[in-house]
């Protein structure tokens, strides 16, 4: 039990099926089980844009077990987070998956920032990951530009290459989104929710 509240302290929202796959709870009845019984400690919202599936994320009661600060209100964005999570429980959870959190590199005498949705590595390459749900293609251009600028900065600090994963809705924009990052020169892995489901 506690395992999952920890989970969904890190991540913030979660459906039945991510945290059935994160903690390994066997049979969707199962899991179903298991937060039937944790009801006290979470609140669940049914959403629409995943077939009416419940999310789940702390209360109070739940905060104040695992000793968290962080309060969460269902909105819109919810979505952004459920796909954070695919990409997460896609790449094996690892452990050193850290949200949202300004990254700075030196540039010459100034200093540049990034702020991916989620960085990790893996295989001891350095992943950024950029959820693109209803970002326009303008602000999507300006990451890869930053990114493309920065690689070879990363590449010194990490010893190796890194590699930007964009995780967007519509084949199209996968296609377009990996014309960009070959035209700039960035390693990209893009997927769409049907390769990873």
């Amino acid at each position: 039990m506690e395992q999952i509240l920890l989970s969904l302290d890190k991540l913030g929202f979660a459906t039945r099926h991510q945290l059935q796959q994160m903690h390994n709870l066997g049979t969707g009845r199962n899991a179903l089980e298991v937060l039937k019984r944790m009801g006290d400690y979470l609140h669940v919202k049914r959403h629409a844009p995943r077939n009416n599936v419940n999310v789940y994320y702390l209360n109070q009661k739940g905060r104040d077990l695992i000793g968290s600060e962080k309060e969460r209100k269902y909105t819109l964005e919810i979505e952004h987070f459920l796909m954070r999570n695919d990409m997460y429980i896609h790449y094996g959870c690892p452990d050193d998956f850290q949200i949202e959190r300004d990254v700075a590199f030196q540039s010459g005498l100034t200093q540049k920032i990034i702020r991916p949705d989620a960085r990790f590595t893996k295989d001891g390459v350095i992943h950024f990951l950029e959820v693109d749900r209803t970002q326009n293609m303008t602000a999507n251009k300006k990451k890869i530009a930053t990114y493309a600028e920065l690689s070879p900065l990363i590449a010194i600090q990490y010893k190796k290459c890194p590699i930007v994963i964009f995780y967007t809705t519509i084949a199209a924009r996968k296609d377009t989104i990996e014309k960009l990052c070959r035209a700039a020169k960035v390693n990209v892995e893009v997927k769409i929710p049907q390769e990873i489901r």
